[in-house]
């Protein structure tokens, strides 16, 4: 019998790498809230690149532990600049984001639950 496997890791993932795209090609939207938070575009770009790559990796299981880190850097710097501006409205979300990225982080990956297994 085959284990289900977790649905919510590809779903986080395909949001974290089209708002990583967005940011990458400089959607107004992000763009008005990077400068509002004091960060340049080219910031953005690099959150962006993050929040893409980590996607990307968080939706495969075997990447998902470095896609998670990924996550947790770019929303930490972002989560941040929020609570620095004081726009909580902005960083509550932000919080959940970054739990859901460690989240992943913190997964085991497929190889190391089979050498635990066999331990």
């Amino acid at each position: 019998m085959s284990a289900k496997k977790p649905v919510w890791f590809p779903l986080l993932g395909l949001g974290f790498a089209l708002a990583g795209a967005d940011k990458m090609f400089g959607q107004s939207g992000y763009r008005r809230l990077f400068r509002h938070l004091g960060l340049s575009e080219q910031a953005m770009r690099v959150v962006g690149m993050g929040e893409f790559a980590g996607g990307v990796l968080v939706s495969s299981a075997h990447g998902r532990r470095l896609g998670g880190l990924l996550l947790t850097m770019a929303s930490t710097a972002v989560l941040t600049s929020e609570l620095r501006k004081g726009t909580e409205q902005l960083a509550i979300p932000r919080a959940a984001l970054l739990l859901a990225a460690v989240a992943a982080a913190a997964m085991p990956t497929p190889s190391s639950r089979s050498r635990s297994a066999k331990s």
